[in-house]
């Protein structure tokens, strides 16, 4: 073995890859952009590569015995491990989405301001992560279901556009009939009680 080679243990490296590919296939990764199956032929090609690093670096009675264990197989680009699992949770997030007090308050509200002052607010945006993910749905994008598993960051940009809406100087509110016509949630028994929940100010 060479000096060089000598400073990184590929036997560890390999072991390590194995159970990295293992674990992606049974549980799958939080990658935002890309599908299980795509992450799962990267890892297996690492593996090609540590075998072939050490049969450069061992002489065949020395490889360990990591070397020995079967190189997993190509996988479809588009699999996606726990997939009943992510479906499931999307649409227990939808459902939070949909009756969430502060989204229905961008519902109700979002024409009360002029497009420069939604742009400035993101209020499109936040409004789209509901629509987004009610489309992912329909079209079965598992990877993009999978970033709303955990919807509490999703909540908290509800919350906080919200809260935007309700600090912007009144002169920059446009009254929109549209804010009448938003159906408030069954939980809430009046209007006013939404306007006094974000701080008193009148948007109707």
């Amino acid at each position: 073995m060479s000096k060089k080679n000598r400073q990184v243990d590929f036997a560890a490296e390999l072991q390590k890859d194995h159970e990295r590919w293992a674990y992606v296939y049974e549980y799958g990764t939080s990658d935002p952009f890309w599908e299980d199956g795509c992450n799962l032929n990267l890892i297996r090609n690492h593996i090609i590569n540590d075998r072939r690093r050490i049969e450069e670096s061992y002489a065949p009675r020395d490889y360990p015995a990591i070397y020995f264990k079967e190189v997993p197989p190509k996988v479809d680009q588009l699999y996606m491990a726990r997939s009943d699992e992510i479906r499931k949770a999307a649409k227990e997030s939808l459902a939070r989405y949909k009756t969430d007090f502060n989204y229905r308050y961008i519902l109700r509200h979002q024409h009360d301001f002029s497009q420069a002052t939604k742009k400035k607010l993101c209020v499109d945006a936040v409004i789209g992560y509901a629509t987004g993910l009610e489309h992912y749905i329909q079209t079965d994008s598992l990877v993009d279901m999978r970033r709303h598993e955990t919807p509490e960051t999703y909540l908290k940009s509800f919350e906080d556009c919200a809260r935007k809406m309700q600090e912007t100087p009144v002169e920059e509110v446009q009254i929109s009939l549209f804010s009448f016509s938003i159906d408030e949630p069954n939980y809430d028994d009046s209007n006013e009680d939404m306007d006094e929940e974000f701080g008193g100010m009148t948007m109707m």
